[in-house]
């Protein structure tokens, strides 16, 4: 298996730091870090419309290594695994391939070498990467993870300047890293992803990126600069302020902004895409309650009537904007429109309990390839989490379910998991 190359490179990255802590006397291994998770997985999908339903179990988690820091320098890695344990369909076309492929995943999705310091962190290889537009999308078994280089550094006290150049890309159920992205995805490769037409067994190379964010008091702002290779170019601009406390509560308001233009070759074709956004709520504790809104006006002829290029997070469901539910997004549809969505988080029983609740309306213009003027969608995420002797247990159950999508209708997810956190 080609994703077993990875195991001489992290072997390589534990031999340096053996070398180098051997020299230095401290540091690597005295400091060393180790923590993961084991996930149990089990997912349904139901649809109302002639296809067929999907179920799926996977069992799995992640392994992470980082070593201690000498002279600012450390590596780490992350071991990934997911497996049916043969417990699934034997027809792969009622299996649901999001959670660990159809064969199973046993991945290297992290191993980088990195320096720190207060003010300065600069990460090279494998990695986990957080930002709005490129992110470990991880609410399956394993995360997504880039390979490349990430730079960071923070000036003065609240603001933090990045940078990031990345090559490879390795999807949720892939085992390997590859010059692709979720629109090059087929019913094997990169599952989960929105195949298009023209890109299966194309290559790019990659994505940049430039950010800035600044944090002081109830004040955030960030602002993302994007280069998807062939693809597109993105700004990004959101912010958001929370009031002073009156009582117990705490407004807040939001503002997001999305530019987005063609970039070299266009495999996607001509692209246009605008998006404006605002979020009102108010908090209280740990409590939330918030109304969000964008829109995305269409500009016939550009890619999606005018929808939003995003390589790394289409058909996942997991970008930024403020009306993204757990089944869908504007993005995720290639058309244009508008929508709204209602939110609410709220802690019981003494933080055991999470409840987090959502209602979110579509506006959709019709194209020949989306054909549902109104969507919508109703969620319900319920965790709760043990402590004691079992602290680190949680147990996970996300319902969704969707209406009027196309083609199947009415579309019912439900996602239960335990996981323990090491």
């Amino acid at each position: 298996m080609r994703t077993m190359r990875w195991v001489p490179f992290a072997g390589l990255l534990l031999a340096s730091a053996a070398a180098v802590s051997a020299q230095a006397g401290q540091g690597f291994f005295d400091g060393m870090k180790i923590n993961g998770d084991i996930r149990a997985y089990d997912f349904t999908r139901h649809y109302s419309g002639p296809v067929a339903g999907q179920s799926a179990f996977s069992l799995g988690g992640g392994l992470n290594v980082l070593s201690g820091a000498v002279d600012g320098f450390s590596a780490g890695a992350s071991f990934y695994t997911a497996h049916s344990l043969g417990l699934n369909h034997s027809n792969p076309a009622l299996v649901d391939g999001t959670l660990a492929g159809y064969d199973g995943i046993n991945t290297f999705g992290q191993a980088f070498l990195q320096y720190q310091n207060r003010r300065v962190l600069v990460r090279a290889g494998d990695q986990l990467l957080s930002t709005p537009w490129i992110n470990a999308s991880d609410s399956r078994l394993i995360p997504a993870t880039y390979q490349g280089l990430f730079a960071a550094i923070k000036p003065v006290t609240g603001l933090t300047i990045s940078a990031l150049r990345l090559t490879r890309f390795k999807s949720r159920t892939s085992d390997n890293f590859s010059r692709t992205d979720l629109y090059n995805s087929t019913g094997t490769f990169n599952i989960g992803g929105t195949p298009t037409p023209g890109m299966a067994g194309r290559t790019e190379p990659g994505a940049a990126a430039l950010g800035l964010a600044y944090h002081t008091g109830g004040l955030k702002v960030a602002g993302w600069g994007y280069e998807f290779y062939d693809l597109a170019k993105m700004a990004d601009a959101q912010g958001a302020y929370t009031f002073p406390s009156r009582g117990a509560l705490r407004p807040f308001v939001g503002a997001q902004l999305v530019r987005e233009t063609g970039s070299g070759a266009q495999y996607l074709g001509p692209v246009n895409a605008t998006v404006y956004g605002a979020v009102v709520g108010v908090k209280h504790r740990s409590d939330e309650l918030s109304l969000g809104y964008n829109d995305l006006p269409a500009h016939p002829g550009a890619f999606g009537n005018g929808d939003v290029v995003s390589p790394y997070t289409t058909g996942y469901a997991t970008d930024p904007l403020y009306t993204t539910s757990m089944i869908q997004g504007m993005v995720d549809r290639k058309t244009s429109g508008h929508a709204v969505k209602l939110a609410a988080t709220g802690f019981f029983l003494q933080h055991q309990l999470r409840v987090i609740a959502s209602y979110a309306d579509y506006f959709n213009t019709l194209t020949p390839s989306y054909s549902s003027a109104t969507t919508s969608e109703v969620d319900l995420d319920l965790t709760y989490f043990l402590k004691g002797a079992l602290k680190g247990l949680s147990v996970r159950d996300r319902v969704g379910i969707a209406r009027n999508i196309p083609v199947v209708n009415r579309f019912v997810y439900n996602r239960l998991m335990v996981e323990y956190d090491f």
